[in-house]
């Protein structure tokens, strides 16, 4: 079950006393576009007032609101991107990426990236190497030790040591990762529990056939957000939206959240 706080957000203003991930709703009246919006990621954010720091954006619902991410508010948990190969996941986590690169400095935002897929992050690795602080394979020894390090700052964080900015955890790939040592297992799950009350943020990426294989995982994550997944049966049992819309959701560009007994869809830039 999802619970996050839906607030207002003007789109020239921000509360920062206000809880999110929220979507703004649109203002009395106004009406609703039924296209798909279209837009720049870095245009888009230059039309809001700058964003609060530590405050990520994840796109747009159709009448080109925003879906923010307030990395200060514990409430959403940790987060699971689910869908097919195609859904755009690795895209939605860009977005988030360089929405925080573009609006905090590396002291606010630090970055733990553990990939399948390194070589699709060689360039926000070479370009932002001051953010990240791990940059991994999740198949090497490094990957484990990365997550007992995360562990290690949390719990420092419990015994107010360790300040420092938020910490965003990425997993892209999570295939190894329940078979890695019980130590690490252990670790992770307590980070995925722990983590967002001292702001280290997992954000975990799943294909949608990891994602029905390894459900004991899946109800370990408070937030799901769904990519496209065509397998209606494989949707069923892996969403926690009724009456499931994700094998028609938009690949690569469309993603359903429930906020508390809400569905939202929201849409990804078209570029950076």
């Amino acid at each position: 079950m999802i619970s996050l706080p839906i607030v207002d957000l003007p789109l020239k203003t921000v509360d920062r006393t206000a809880p999110r991930i929220s979507v703004a709703l649109p203002e009395v009246g106004r009406v609703q576009e039924l296209k798909v919006p279209e837009y720049n990621l870095r245009a888009y954010l230059n039309s809001l007032l700058p964003l609060p720091l530590r405050t990520g954006f994840l796109g747009v619902d159709k009448s080109e609101s925003p879906l923010l991410f307030d990395l200060m508010d514990p409430r959403p948990g940790s987060i699971v991107i689910i869908g097919d190969h195609d859904s755009g996941k690795i895209r939605l986590l860009k977005t988030l990426l360089y929405s925080l690169v573009m609006n905090n400095p590396d002291y606010e935002v630090k970055i733990s990236l553990i990939s399948a897929r390194v070589s699709q992050w060689k360039y926000e690795y070479e370009h932002f190497q001051n953010y990240f602080v791990h940059f991994t394979n999740n198949y090497d020894h490094p990957a484990g030790k990365a997550l007992l390090d995360v562990a290690d700052l949390v719990e420092s964080r419990q015994h107010g040591r360790n300040e420092g900015g938020c910490h965003l955890v990425i997993v892209d790939g999570f295939d190894t990762l329940p078979y890695m040592d019980f130590d690490i297992r252990l670790n992770f799950e307590w980070l995925l529990q722990e983590g967002p009350f001292f702001e280290v943020w997992p954000v975990v990426v799943m294909d949608s056939r990891t994602a029905a294989e390894q459900k004991k995982w899946l109800e370990k994550f408070k937030t799901r957000i769904f990519g496209r997944i065509r397998d209606a049966v494989t949707a069923a049992g892996v969403s926690n939206i009724s009456q499931s819309p994700l094998p028609n959701l938009l690949a690569g560009k469309e993603f359903a959240v429930k906020i508390s007994s809400r569905e939202h869809h929201f849409y990804l830039p078209d570029s950076i």
